[in-house]
């Protein structure tokens, strides 16, 4: 049966002009082309290549586009540009097989259902605490970015209105579009910084607060006009009155039933720590559905239910993750871009190139101008206002100004209602996209959120006081992390005169929701069993109580962020909190049966150690001592403690922090210290040379007449007698402590020679080349180590930074 595909709309200027396709409805498998069938008439095999083809381009489109820093949602929108009557479009046959009317109905039905789940996953991973308190600069940020454009804007479309060409004079389009640029949509700005990896920064958490406050609202005011709309439409009392019940009942039914319900499937149904149940899975994701279904069927836009229903469901495990693990990462990846093309799809840049055309989509531009310069102008003056530098306010405007998925559904909205022509459509998606592909690069180019940890001032144990206070930021990614630290910390010395001010970050993953959370530890208020984050946090007190009143305190955060940026929470606390030393676990662990490696935490652990504004220590746990957090810290197990000392910055900051353990109240510790030199080390000295030995007087001055305390003195001639001296005396230790020594904070040319020839087959460089070999050496699995590095001074940074 052959396909007809007639035109039935009056006006030519429509955005999807209503059209009757009529086909038969046996036309959805085909029999194969080789029984004469042609499979591009079916209605499967078309939306298989129509999704398949978007998703190819999509992805090789993107290969290349991210590397001028573009995000996904200009690669989607611009493959759709480029399928459109814009580019290949243009070719009339090609049109009619791949994106004929009765293909694109179904492909829109499908992409429109992943919009609806997209915005529910948002809305569940939405944390509206962060409306409890949000920083000044976040409100003030956000509300003159909001206000700003609309008191510049309005007021020059009532001037020119009269002057304006006849579609933009009579409808409200312009006021909507006002409104919406006005505004920074929550889920938009959370999926660009996470694209970004400054969702945990500083500007970041800003930006989402900011841009939550003015969505919030936003989703508010667009209850409220719909509402009003159709009472203004209301031909009786009784139909308003049913309007206005559907809606609150809705209302009602959401914060009534549907929040106690998700709260007893996420807190009573589901086990700690696992996502839902298929069955819990299917619900939740009906509901999702039917909040859609309800809200358009009562004539409100099928947005808001969704969004309303993720916002009343509680965030993070199990529901929010559950929805990033099997929703987000299959039918949402797989459908959403599909949406985004076909929105691009539909804009024709060829109508904007007509002369007749040409005032109405300039007039139109001048307003999307006005929103963005005054969007623009308001954020950067609050931003200096409240005493934030130039560079910074410009750089937070520019993230609330980013375009995405949300600016795309309501300008499609406007198409569908017949408020914007199939020009204004073009003009505006053109505008968003390109709104976003200036935005997203110049906010790479002039962000650097470690810059603030690179110029802060350099913060170690060498350069302070023998007896200060001793700022350790512990950060533990699991729960079996948390007795190596504490038998660590129990061997570092700290005592009433000397005491260690603890800083304990707990680091985990961000899943299930949408915004980094970076906060001091509480425990829970429910009565339910302790989280990970508690047990820790116990194990940490009752060091703390162990110890001698005042030679320990206990301060707990804890931070989920995604992996890729989480090194910014770990710089920001001990920025903030004038750590002297940030204490990492080694990427690899052992149970005495079989080791396990974790390349993210890896990754984390060299990003601190590149942008750290303090030293940084890196311990190497195979004392076999991890256990429960929630075990009591009992007596160290690091009873035998040996530091090898060859030369360096990073070897004096490791004296240091040494000399502090023969003063703690453990009195069983015992503490070697090796000194390894060359035989003609003399005709190589010079100044860090004299720096090593008046490190290594000021230590033995110290503590010459303890009996715990023994100092050796080793010559060899080269890395291999160095490798013999540490080998052959390792077995008798339980801890080593040795200086990184990477090479950009070590340019001694004596210090280089005793481990020549030794980073040849360097597994892990930034364990340093003595960390590396002891890690890895036979003995290993018997003795743990602990690299320290000094951080570089701030003038070596970037060199720092370009070796890493």
């Amino acid at each position: 049966m052959s396909v007809v595909s007639t035109n039935l709309s009056s006006s030519s200027a429509a955005v999807k002009p209503v059209a009757a396709a009529c086909y038969d409805n046996n036309l959805v498998n085909s029999q194969g082309m080789f029984l004469g069938d042609q499979p591009l008439r079916f209605s499967l095999p078309l939306l298989l290549t129509q999704v398949s083809l978007i998703l190819v381009l999509s992805a090789g489109a993107h290969l290349v586009l991210r590397r001028l820093g573009q995000s996904r949602f200009v690669t989607h929108m611009l493959v759709g540009i480029v399928l459109g009557p814009s580019v290949l479009g243009r070719n009339s046959e090609l049109r009619g097989v791949l994106f004929s009317e009765r293909g694109t109905y179904i492909l829109e039905s499908i992409s429109l259902v992943a919009l609806i789940l997209f915005l529910f996953s948002m809305g569940v991973k939405t944390d509206l605490t962060l409306l409890r308190r949000p920083s000044g600069r976040a409100v003030a940020v956000g509300l003159t970015g909001s206000i700003v454009p609309l008191a510049v804007t309005l007021p020059v479309f009532h001037v020119l209105q009269p002057t304006l060409p006849e579609d933009l004079r009579g409808t409200t389009l312009i006021t909507e579009l006002a409104v919406r640029l006005s505004l920074s949509s929550f889920p938009v700005i959370a999926d660009a910084l996470h694209d970004l990896d400054l969702l945990n920064t500083e500007l970041g958490r800003i930006a989402l607060t900011a841009s939550l406050i003015t969505d919030v609202t936003s989703w508010f005011l667009r209850a409220f006009f719909a509402g009003a709309y159709l009472i203004t439409e209301a031909k009786s009392p009784v139909f308003t009155t049913q309007i206005l019940a559907s809606f609150f009942g809705f209302v009602l039914f959401v914060a009534f039933v549907a929040r106690p319900v998700g709260r007893y499937i996420a807190h009573k149904r589901t086990p700690a720590g696992d996502l839902l149940s298929e069955g819990s899975f299917v619900v939740v994701v009906i509901a999702a559905l039917l909040s859609a279904l309800v809200t358009d069927a009562i004539g409100f836009k099928y947005m808001i239910g969704p969004m309303m229903l993720g916002l009343a469901l509680p965030g993070g495990m199990p529901i929010g993750a559950t929805m990033t693990e099997r929703l987000d990462s299959f039918f949402i990846a797989l459908f959403l871009p599909v949406y985004m093309a076909l929105s691009g799809y539909r804009a024709d840049i060829a109508e904007l190139t007509k002369e007749e055309e040409t005032e109405k989509w300039c007039a139109l531009e001048l307003f999307v101008a006005l929103c963005v310069s005054g969007k623009l102008v308001g954020c950067v003056a609050a931003g200096l206002f409240l005493a934030m530098p130039f560079r910074e306010a410009i750089v937070l405007a520019l993230m609330l100004n980013v375009r995405g998925i949300v600016e795309v559904a309501a300008i499609n909205n406007w198409g569908d209602t017949m408020k914007a022509t199939s020009e204004h459509y073009s003009v505006l998606t053109i505008s968003m996209v390109a709104i976003t592909a200036v935005s997203t690069p110049l906010i790479k180019l002039l962000y650097d959120p470690s810059g603030r940890f690179a110029r802060a001032k350099r913060r170690n144990i060498e350069h302070a006081r023998p007896n200060a206070d001793l700022r350790v930021l512990a950060c533990l990614y699991s729960e079996d992390h948390a007795a190596p630290l504490i038998d660590l910390l129990e061997a570092s010395g700290s005592s009433r005169d000397a005491p260690m001010s603890l800083i304990v970050l707990h680091l985990t993953e961000l899943v299930g929701r949408a915004a980094s959370v970076l906060k001091p530890h509480r425990r829970a208020r429910s009565s339910g069993n302790p989280t990970p984050s508690d047990r820790i946090v116990n194990a940490f007190r009752h060091l703390e109580q162990q110890a001698a009143m005042g030679a320990v305190t206990v301060s707990p955060y804890v931070a989920q962020a995604p992996f890729s940026s989480m090194h910014h929470d770990v710089c920001a606390v001990a920025h903030s909190r004038k750590a002297n030393l940030i204490l990492l676990p080694f990427h690899k662990s052992s149970d005495g049966a079989r080791a396990t490696a974790n390349n993210q935490i890896r990754s984390i652990n060299r990003a601190v150690l590149q942008y750290a504004p303090c030293s940084v220590a890196i311990l190497v746990d195979h004392g076999l001592a991890a256990g429960s957090a929630c075990a009591t810290a009992a007596n160290s197990m690091l009873q035998r403690v040996a530091l090898y000392f060859l030369g360096g910055p990073d070897d004096r900051e490791a004296l240091a922090y040494a000399a502090r353990i023969p003063d703690g109240d453990n009195t069983g510790m015992t503490l070697t210290v090796v000194r390894v030199k060359l035989r003609d080390w003399e005709a190589t000295a010079g100044p860090e040379e004299a720096r090593d030995e008046q490190a290594l007087e000021e230590f033995w001055s110290r503590h010459r007449n303890n009996q715990r305390v023994e100092f050796v003195e080793k010559t060899v001639e080269d890395g291999e007698g160095t490798a013999a001296v540490v080998r052959s005396m390792s077995e008798k230790f339980d801890l080593l402590i040795v200086g990184r020594r990477g090479g950009e904070n070590d340019d001694m040319e004596g210090s280089a020679a005793l481990t020549s020839g030794l980073s040849e087959w360097s597994e892990c460089p930034e364990l340093g080349v003595l960390g590396d070999m002891l890690a890895t050496a036979e003995f290993a699995s018997k003795v743990s180590i602990l690299v320290i590095q000094q951080q570089p001074p701030k003038n070596a940074t970037a060199g720092a930074g370009n070796n890493q």
